[in-house]
Formats: structure tokens, sequence, C-alpha cells
């Protein structure tokens, strides 16, 4: 295994190391540590593994901290760079979400304005649906084309098919 200079590199500081050399790789080093108003020695030691990159760091911080306030942390990072975080869902979950996430967005815009509130709840409705149809796409992946995937009556809660 290699070794960190705080000892051996576990997979996580290796992939995020993989990352972030891409990152630096896309632009040069002086570009990318002016961009970080960091100098290109502080970069290195970075990429060196002389210090923690800030993929790590971002990686690791959020996996201390509370799921809410990461998925927050995570949604905002990926809207600065023109889109959104979904955290995956078992598929009943995902369905459940889904359909409680689109009526409320629905109650929100039925009086004909959108306000930043009503923005979030499409927001999250939208979300909710790309979740439901990743949970259907990696369910369909494994059971036969014309196989339903979820199925419930009326009264009865959506059940996944054995």
């Amino acid at each position: 295994m290699a070794h960190h200079e705080s000892g051996p590199v576990d997979e996580l500081t290796r992939e995020a190391s993989e990352y972030f050399q891409h990152m630096v790789d896309s632009v040069g080093v002086k570009r990318f540590s002016s961009g970080l108003e960091l100098s290109t020695r502080q970069v290195n030691r970075m990429l060196s593994g002389a210090q923690p990159n800030p993929i790590e760091r971002l990686i690791r911080a959020l996996q201390c901290s509370a799921p809410e306030a990461g998925d927050r942390s995570l949604d905002y990072i990926c809207q600065q760079m023109g889109g959104f975080f979904i955290r995956e869902e078992a598929i009943e979950a995902a369905s459940v979400n889904a359909v409680k996430e689109c009526a409320e967005a629905i109650a929100a815009i039925s009086d004909g304005e959108i306000s930043r509130m009503d923005e979030i709840e499409i927001r999250e409705a939208v979300e909710a649906l790309i979740c439901l149809a990743r949970a259907v796409q990696a369910e369909r992946s494994v059971r036969p084309a014309n196989e339903p995937i979820l199925t419930s009556g009326p009264g009865q809660e959506a059940s996944s098919q054995p």
C-alpha cells in the first residue's frame, strides 16, 4: 500500500488524488494555483500527497457530518456547477417520495405564481422523479422487460416484485 505523509493511503485518498490530478492537469499547475489563490508549491504538495487535497477533505467533511447537512452542501456545490445532487433511494421509497414531492410542487404553483419557495418545491419534485427513474432503471436491468417493477392496488402499499 502506498504511503501518505500521515500514513498508509486508503482507497479514498488514492481516488481523490487521481481526480485532483485530473483537475490540475486540465488547466496546468500555474493556472490552477492562481485560480485557487495558492502557490504552485502548495498545489504540488497536494499532488504529491504531502497535504490532503481539497477533494479528499471535502469527502471526509461530508462523511463526518449529518447526511442532511452533507446533502445540502453537495447540492449547493452541484448548483454552482450547473447541476444538482440526488441521493439514490430504494425503488419503494423513491416512488413514495416522487408522488409526495410532485403533489407538493403542484400545490405550490396552483395559485398561478411561482415564488422562491415554489422554485424549491419544483426542484425537489424533479429530483425525486430523477431518483425514481434511476431506481427503475437499476431494477429494470435485473428483471425481464415485460415484468412490472412496482405493483400496488387501491389502498395497498407499492412493493417490488420478487
